[in-house]
């Protein structure tokens, strides 16, 4: 991944005002799977400042219990990631619309009394459902050569395939485990074959004989599950893994959704020296097998892009003494490679994408408050004029989608991170004298080149 921090003189630019419709509170939200533990509302418009709630179904087709929430800007947002907990999750879940008319920011409804409140239109509060397909499988170490799946959500009888790794892809299968419609837990998929460092579990349906998996044996029999153009599968590491995604510092403190150790081990986050691993920041211990959302204290001089590796504990249990004590608590190593690698831990910008006709989306963009991602033009090898933009809300961002103008749409555009610090929703730089200004990190703005791949 490439991610670049460009400083530029930031001119008085003539901007062309896009559009920023009024529009009624709403909440759009299409059925999905949730194989990452989380929920993507497809669109929403606030009023202001708010939450987008996620609700269980409480047995009578309405909302139950809350699995996850995420603050939004006023305004349109598209493509928000909700982080749930999806071992809770049943088939048909609500994607709940609130005010933050408390703290801003912090979720406060049924804590504080009057705060945050559900947002109505028409006297009925803005809440649509949606089903979900929802595989609950995390890193692990097999056992007799079998995968366990801890939940299998399904909206119809079908099966759990795993697939051996092809280049980054589903390749052969190795097993499948019938599942039935409604909650399975505890699936075990017994593999057989050339089982790889990776695999791909997949969802598939039952609609041929029933009981018997048919998919690429009968014709139209046992597809995939697909949600919005997208099969149902992702990746499992069976050997050392560490899963840690671009943050922001909190206290000072890096997060690591999972590590898988073999035996007693350390997550140990690095500095940056030059794109390598520098001085150690941080340690954290670790038991055998798989650690989740592990949190690991730095202090020293923070780079702004770290490097988390795991550790074995082979010295004095519970003292990291890689570096002082010979041969104790060595970096551990799959297929003769270290398991490290970089994450920003400050405002930062994926550059990748995609481009479909004037529909641009990018990877990902990480902001510590509600602002923008607005693209610009490529003027000689520097941001040109603005192309579009879109709200983000504070955190991560992923697969953020940007209309652009066709008019001045270069192959390579500059997508740069703004606050918004005017009119909530509204975006204003160069309009409005102070607002909405570019965002920095040191004296750098956050910006730099991006070719994305075209699409048809």
């Amino acid at each position: 991944m490439k991610r670049f921090v460009l400083v530029f003189m930031v001119f008085v630019l003539i901007l062309p005002v896009l559009a920023q419709d009024m529009a009624t509170p709403t909440v759009e939200v299409s059925d999905q799977a949730i194989l990452d533990g989380t929920v993507t509302i497809s669109a929403v418009y606030s009023e202001g400042p708010g939450f987008i709630v996620i609700h269980t179904d409480n047995g009578e087709g309405a909302p139950g219990p809350v699995i996850g929430y995420r603050s939004i800007n006023s305004g349109w947002s598209y493509n928000v990631a909700v982080s749930v907990d999806a071992a809770s999750a049943t088939p048909t879940l609500f994607a709940m619309l609130h005010s933050d008319t408390g703290e801003v920011g912090v979720y406060e409804f049924g804590q504080v009394e009057g705060a945050d409140g559900p947002v109505k239109v028409d006297d009925k509060v803005v809440t649509p459902s949606f089903n979900v397909d929802v595989v609950l499988v995390n890193d692990q170490f097999l056992s007799d050569n079998t995968l366990m799946a801890d939940a299998v959500t399904a909206q119809a009888d079908g099966w759990l395939v795993v697939h051996a790794d092809n280049g980054g892809r589903p390749g052969p299968v190795l097993g499948a485990a019938q599942v039935s419609a409604g909650l399975n837990e505890d699936v075990a998929v017994a593999l057989d074959g050339d089982i790889t460092n990776t695999v791909w579990p997949m969802l598939h349906v039952d609609t041929g004989t029933a009981g018997e998996y048919e998919f690429g044996q009968v014709e139209g029999a046992d597809g995939p599950v697909i949600h919005n153009g997208k099969v149902a599968t992702f990746p499992i590491w069976t050997v050392p893994h560490v899963r840690a995604g671009n943050q922001l510092l909190d206290m000072n403190t890096v997060t690591a959704s999972s590590v898988l150790s073999e035996g007693d081990g350390w997550l140990v986050v690095h500095a940056d020296n030059d794109g390598a691993p520098g001085p150690v920041l941080g340690a954290a211990p670790l038991a055998p097998g798989l650690n989740t959302n592990v949190v690991v204290e730095l202090e020293g001089d923070i780079t702004n892009t770290v490097w988390p590796m795991l550790h074995v504990d082979t010295g004095v249990v519970g003292e990291y003494e890689f570096g002082q004590v010979e041969g104790a608590d060595g970096p551990v190593k799959v297929d003769d490679a270290v398991v490290t690698f970089p994450i920003s831990v400050v405002p930062s910008i994926t550059y990748e994408g995609t481009l479909s006709g004037t529909t641009l989306t990018v990877s990902e963009a990480v902001i510590d408050q509600h602002g923008w991602l607005v693209i610009h033009a490529d003027n000689g090898g520097a941001p040109g004029p603005v192309l579009g933009y879109t709200a983000l809300p504070a955190g991560v961002n992923r697969n953020i989608v940007v209309e652009l103008s066709a008019d001045g749409l270069t192959d390579t555009v500059f997508p740069m991170l703004h606050y918004d610090t005017g009119e909530a929703g509204v975006y204003e730089f160069g309009q409005v004298e102070g607002a909405d200004g570019p965002v920095k990190v040191g004296d750098a703005v956050v910006t730099g080149p991006m070719t994305p791949e075209v699409s048809e």
